[in-house]
């Protein structure tokens, strides 16, 4: 079972479901004729397919605890200075790019010329 941040693959079904009817209920709130009913379906469709996917789990609500090895990542310490580094200096990079940019000097053009 993968879970993320304590949360199965069900919770995050039903968000992305809600998500997508309330974006339907937000499309067709103006509409006119018979689609000024979409938003009234979308959320009637996502209610049962809650009601269903609550009513019928998949997996036990009690789990097994299963003795797994336990593997640690110890190269994780480099990455995360390797990447700590390149933002650092994709900060820098990026604030003397800017402060070169904005202290740019623009000089006068003389009257005579222009005319």
């Amino acid at each position: 079972m993968a879970l993320v941040l304590g949360v199965g693959v069900g919770f995050f079904t039903l968000a992305l479901l809600w998500a997508f009817t309330l974006l339907v209920c937000l499309m067709f709130a103006k509409a006119q004729g018979a689609l000024q009913y979409a938003g009234l379906g979308a959320f009637l469709v996502s209610g049962l397919v809650t009601l269903i996917l609550i009513v019928l789990p998949r997996e036990p609500k009690v789990s097994t605890d299963e003795q797994t090895a336990v593997i640690y990542d110890y190269t994780i310490i480099y990455r995360y200075l390797l990447m700590s580094g390149c933002l650092l200096f994709l900060l820098i990079g990026l604030f003397a790019y800017l402060g070169t940019h904005v202290m740019e000097p623009i000089y006068a053009k003389s009257l005579r010329r222009i005319r």
